[in-house]
């Protein structure tokens, strides 16, 4: 269905099949035709999120629900080559093209097509439109002076470098000759075919419904934007003043490792399994800064690749660090504890933790979020106080902590929550 900003004009949107299942596939064409401005390279091949644009392309194709994946390329890349064999050998459907006339050997007329235009990148609300049933769609803009770089349909509106057809107006591109124009063919293939228009609003443009990167210039830009716009849902004031500004300011170093998440991943785990043994021989400091380390390390990988937008599995690099946390601490307390402070020891850590399990797992629509403790929180608690006092007053000190704020929490709740009666009288 399409979005309410987003004006259709022309004929309505066809069904895959009139009867039964329908049988189609959906293609995505990426092209690779066109080089940066810098003239590094085709523009999909500019570093992005640790790794490039044409990966973000592929996985928005992924989520329009193609099968199959065709680039188009004059010149052959090592780094595309490569990209089709990792495709191939996650099981996807991927190659490479040279000529026009050969695209229409990859599509029978039941099938359909995407086209995606060089350094185009479409956000979620396009990629949503587009993951339904087939249908036709031409996406454009309204003239305007900040909409040059778009190759222009008519006097009133501009083409944003993505549509959307039938498979079988693949067979008027046979005869087109092989200077690889090939976006300005499919645009005036829709336009002579009545391609209904989705016209993407100015407000829409502005935050981001289209990115158009052609150098590393735009490409820094746009990162800078999304780092802007990163969610912080559920921060304390920790990471929200310390930790998330910091891991801003690396992350666009550690996406031009590849192999920063892994590196992070193996910190993570090697740091809480060398907590866990200093906290055996009863290093307290030790243990809490290896796992408060640990922490920072999983909060800066899970931010590398919160950009990603491939189908994910789940992550239990975080899980895995929170049980060797909980392990390690208990260890600590159980060595601080004698037979009198044990059993109160033990009762509070398990409060402690339950709140804090609450807090993960509960909504997001939390009042005093940059009050509520995490376990980054509560390592930094317990770090600081057991430099100068046994663990055991840190645990206390925590709990006392988590448990006001839990407070406050409710108290305010339970005040909003009856404003709308007291209104009413």
């Amino acid at each position: 269905m399409a979005s309410p900003d987003a004006t259709i004009y022309g004929q309505e949107h066809a069904s895959s099949s009139s009867f039964g299942t329908p049988i189609f596939v959906k293609l995505a064409l990426i092209s690779l035709a066109k080089d940066d401005l810098d003239g590094h390279g085709p523009i999909a091949l500019l570093p992005l999120f640790a790794g490039t644009l044409l990966d973000l392309q592929v996985n928005a194709a992924q989520r329009f629900g193609c099968e199959k994946f065709i680039f188009l390329c004059p010149v052959t890349h090592g780094a595309l080559l490569q990209k089709i064999d990792a495709m191939k050998q996650q099981g996807l459907d991927a190659e490479y093209v040279r000529s026009p006339s050969d695209l229409v050997q990859y599509a029978s007329d039941q099938d359909h097509i995407i086209y995606i235009a060089d350094g185009i990148l479409p956000n979620d609300e396009i990629i949503e439109q587009l993951s339904g049933a087939p249908q036709e769609l031409l996406f454009t803009v309204l003239h305007a002076e900040e909409y040059q770089e778009f190759e222009r349909i008519d006097l009133n509106q501009r083409w944003l470098g993505i549509v959307s057809l039938k498979a079988s107006r693949l067979v008027a591109m046979i005869d087109i000759p092989d200077d690889w124009e090939i976006g300005s063919a499919l645009l005036r293939t829709a336009v002579q075919a009545d391609c209904p228009r989705a016209i993407i609003s100015d407000r829409r443009m502005g935050s981001g419904a289209i990115a158009h990167l052609q150098s590393e210039i735009s490409a820094a830009q746009f990162t800078r934007r999304k780092l802007k716009n990163m969610p912080a849902r559920k921060d304390n004031f920790l990471n929200r003043f310390l930790l998330r500004p910091l891991i801003k300011r690396s992350l666009p170093r550690l996406w031009t490792k590849k192999a920063a998440p892994q590196y992070l991943q193996i910190f993570t785990l090697f740091s809480g399994l060398m907590a866990v043994v200093a906290a055996v021989f009863g290093y307290s400091v030790a243990a809490l800064g290896l796992f408060f380390a640990g922490s920072i390390a999983q909060l800066t990988r899970a931010s590398m690749v919160q950009f990603d937008t491939a189908l994910k599995v789940r992550d239990w690099t975080g899980l895995a660090l929170d049980l060797l946390v909980a392990a390690g601490v208990a260890i600590l307390l159980l060595q601080a504890s004698d037979v009198m402070t044990l059993v109160p020891n033990l009762v509070i850590f398990t409060l402690l933790l339950a709140h804090l399990l609450l807090l993960k797992t509960g909504p997001d629509n939390i009042r005093l979020a940059l009050l509520q403790p995490d376990m980054r929180l509560v390592l930094l608690i317990l770090l600081l106080t057991t430099i100068f006092v046994p663990i055991s007053y840190g645990i206390y000190a925590a709990a006392l902590y988590s448990g006001l704020s839990l407070v406050f929490d409710r108290y305010l709740a339970i005040k909003s929550s009856k404003r709308p009666d007291f209104e009413d009288l």
